[in-house]
């Protein structure tokens, strides 16, 4: 009996399958993603360079949203590969997911865009992954230094970036966190990153892959499942509660980091990107944002060092109420190609304030 249903279901099951695997590679891609690779000298995560290095980033039920990816010789989602000799200045841009920029055509990022306003004058080296957390960036910025010694640096800040820094809150392998004894901050060990083999495996389907990652199957159970209602008010991928709560913490957290930074970093000009809260934007109710006190202090800890600011609050707000654009897909809440160019072209005009800067333009004579 169970033989005879095993020959007449095993078939039907292994057809479906394939005919599943098949639509999900060509008709409806499933989102492709590199290898993490956790790098023990530099103590820092990053992508493979030996596994695959190019692929399509999809969004959506249907693929909806689509951009290519590539990953080059020092294992980073860039367009181009990165030296270690330095032939003009160099300027590096850190960040989490919206340097690692998989939502928009890897030549259209940030990074992208900023390369063709300097070009041909200054390289362009951008240090994107996603779920980094400001405490990271420390980390980033060391082995940035070490490698590829920037002459301006760059780092790119979200809302969510500030809370997730502390160990108490967010303890991510292969990324630095900061621990609080009462007194002061530490930062706690980095615990190396493992592939789970398991997962590896299942990257190799096409079913498997939309199923995780377009169709989020996980969250979805997740939420089917959950008995608990979550009152949890969220804006700019942050729960403003629990933000706010740690408010205290928060604050001693980013004044450690960005100390940091400019002890260990010799001199070298510094640019912070700050994420503007578009939600609050397109409702026109930025004047009281829940997030506002974010914005406030990253510009008293900036103002404080001597580093230089970006906020892109008033960029992207300007750019709305005169022509009503959104700066990320309806699909995903990260940057389109919009918005990486919006901040772009906002992080450009900052950079040529810098003094630097200015002497290499004055160098080959571009218009000012």
């Amino acid at each position: 009996m169970l033989q005879n249903l095993l020959r007449l279901t095993l078939p039907s099951l292994l057809g479906t399958f394939l005919i599943l695997e098949l639509i999900f590679t060509f008709i409806i891609p499933a989102n492709q993603f590199p290898y993490y690779y956790y790098d023990p000298d530099d103590r820092i995560l990053r992508f493979s360079t030996t596994e695959q290095r190019e692929g399509v980033h999809t969004i959506g039920l249907l693929a909806q949203q689509r951009a290519k990816w590539s990953i080059n010789n020092a294992g980073w989602n860039s367009a181009v590969n990165f030296e270690t000799s330095k032939h003009k200045p160099r300027i590096a841009i850190i960040g989490d997911s919206y340097v690692e920029a998989f939502q928009a055509n890897v030549g259209d990022s940030l990074a992208g865009q900023l390369r063709k306003l300097v070009s041909p004058h200054f390289d362009v080296y951008d240090f994107g992954i996603s779920g980094v957390p400001l405490s990271q960036y420390l980390q980033m910025a060391r082995y940035v230094r070490t490698r590829f010694a920037p002459d301006i640096l760059v780092i790119n800040v979200v809302h969510n970036d500030f809370a997730e820094s502390l160990c108490a809150v967010s303890r991510k392998v292969g990324m630095l966190c900061l621990e609080y004894d009462g007194q002061d901050f530490s930062e706690a060990p980095i615990s190396a990153y493992q592939p789970n083999s398991m997962f590896r495996l299942a990257r190799y389907s096409s079913l498997a892959r939309y199923l995780v990652s377009n169709l989020q199957i996980e969250g979805r159970l997740q939420r089917l499942s959950s008995t608990k209602q979550n009152n949890a008010k969220y804006n700019a991928n942050i729960d403003v509660d629990k933000a706010k709560s740690l408010k205290d913490s928060i604050r001693k957290a980013t004044d450690y980091v960005l100390a940091t930074m400019i002890r260990e970093n010799g001199g070298t000009p510094m640019v912070f990107l700050m994420d503007a809260p578009r939600k609050d934007i397109y409702n026109g109710t930025t004047s009281e944002s829940n997030v506002r006190w974010m914005h406030e202090l990253l510009e008293e800890k900036t103002a404080q060092y001597g580093i230089a600011l970006v906020d892109l609050s008033d960029e992207f707000k300007s750019l709305f109420e005169a022509e009503k654009v959104h700066f990320e897909s309806e699909y995903d809440n990260h940057w389109n190609e919009n918005g990486h160019r919006v901040a772009a072209y906002a992080l450009y005009r900052k950079l040529r304030t810098l003094q630097s800067f200015q002497q290499t333009e004055n160098e080959h004579g571009v218009l000012q």
